[in-house]
């Protein structure tokens, strides 16, 4: 179902790039770059387990289809892909181009110094043998 005050379920046409059945591709208002774009699941739903396997694909397989394109543009040498959704609660993820110049994302992410040092926490061997048995007993 559609919300009134999701930007998601409410994009200016203007800004669509390609939708299909179940995604739309749109640059994304708040973009942080040349580039910088997202797709999302059409349907309303706040999180990536909340959506179908179907959106799931489709969603991906449009980011795909606009990452090959958008590198080429702007001359990137890859994608960053992003779900983040602590603002916007509807499913969506962002493309951001990677160039040559660019930092690398993973510094601030995944150093001491970025969001691993806010949340990071040791984990045990043991816990990762925990936690794929139990994941796997699931599956």
């Amino acid at each position: 179902m559609k919300q009134e005050n999701c930007i998601f379920c409410n994009f200016e046409k203007r800004y669509v790039i390609k939708e299909t059945e179940l995604a739309i591709a749109t640059y994304f208002p708040r973009a942080i770059k040349k580039g910088h774009f997202v797709v999302a699941v059409k349907e309303h739903l706040p999180t990536f387990t909340d959506i179908s396997p179907e959106q799931a694909k489709a969603v991906i397989e449009l980011a795909l289809e606009i990452s090959k394109v958008m590198e080429k543009i702007v001359g990137a040498e890859k994608t960053y892909i992003a779900a983040i959704g602590d603002k916007d609660l509807h499913f969506h993820i962002h493309l951001f181009p990677k160039l040559k110049t660019d930092a690398a994302m993973g510094i601030h992410i995944m150093t001491d110094a970025g969001w691993k040092k806010e949340v990071g926490q040791e984990v045990s061997e043991q816990e990762v043998q925990d936690l794929i048995a139990e994941i796997k007993g699931y599956l």
